[in-house]
């Protein structure tokens, strides 16, 4: 019963955001756009000039764990390194009251993840495949910084002017960093999980991997009454795609890096601009 009314009074009281029109330092909260494990993020006004930013708050009941504040400033560190159009930047971190709030570039659009399920956008496999290199090369970017990101979802891919740009450094690393924030080691965390918290390579191209397939299932009907099958009998797909996803998936000999999965897509996507009635 005690642990219930602790979990009640994190969630209900303790953890509670902040209402739209309050003033935290020079910023106007605007809405809450979504509140996660470790944090709370606002869209926010910066007074002094009008810009439009995103303001993320460690949750108070993380306040002195080591999956609050320290996480906090590892993902300012790693924010700080990055300097690339598709990406947000950080402008600053600052302190209200007992609360810490780290402050970065917003990002206007829909995620991927709205396009596909709210919007019901529906891709071929060329598109899907152009739209995964876009993506891969963020990636790239990423691991020539000896970053890796570990959470290249749908949800953190959001399509504005006609590109896709890549948000939540949350759980992102530097590669020879410490898998985990606290002294838990990943061999507790289930194998998939594992795998996609390693501080390597692998663990993007994995995440690509299912990116890719849920691109690839936005046109996909199922027939009625049809038993759920695995992707390969499901999908209709080039030989092509097929192995690379097998390798992405790591069911085939993995990729090693990065730009040795995006050199090969680079040619599945030449090969197929040249074969086409208009190449």
């Amino acid at each position: 019963m005690w642990q219930n009314i602790k979990t009640w009074w994190r969630r209900a009281v303790l953890d509670k955001p902040y209402k739209p029109g309050k003033i935290l330092h020079d910023y106007s909260l605007q809405a809450v756009l979504g509140m996660g494990s470790y944090g709370i993020a606002y869209k926010a006004v910066h007074q002094p000039t009008g810009q439009l930013c995103v303001l993320k708050q460690v949750r108070p009941s993380l306040r002195r764990t080591p999956k609050g504040e320290v996480l906090q400033q590892y993902e300012q560190k790693v924010l700080a390194a990055l300097n690339h159009p598709r990406m947000p930047r950080w402008r600053e971190t600052f302190r209200y009251r007992n609360d810490s709030f780290l402050v970065m570039s917003y990002i206007e659009g829909p995620t991927l993840e709205e396009l596909l399920f709210d919007r019901q956008m529906s891709i071929e496999e060329a598109e899907a495949a152009s739209l995964i290199k876009q993506v891969g090369e963020l990636v790239v970017y990423l691991h020539e910084r000896k970053i890796i990101h570990r959470d290249v979802r749908i949800p953190n891919v959001i399509w504005n002017d006609g590109q896709p740009h890549l948000i939540d450094f949350g759980l992102a690393r530097f590669i020879g960093d410490s898998p985990t924030y606290s002294g838990k080691e990943i061999a507790y965390y289930p194998e998939e999980k594992q795998l996609k918290r390693q501080v390597e390579p692998a663990s993007d191209l994995y995440a690509l991997g299912h990116f890719f397939l849920f691109l690839l299932y936005s046109g996909y009907v199922a027939e009625p009454d049809q038993p759920e099958r695995s992707w390969e009998e499901e999908l209709t797909l080039t030989p092509a795609i097929r192995q690379m996803l097998r390798r992405l998936l790591q069911i085939d000999t993995p990729y090693n890096r990065a730009q040795e999965w995006l050199d090969e897509l680079n040619r599945y996507i030449e090969t197929t601009k040249s074969s086409s009635p208009a190449g």
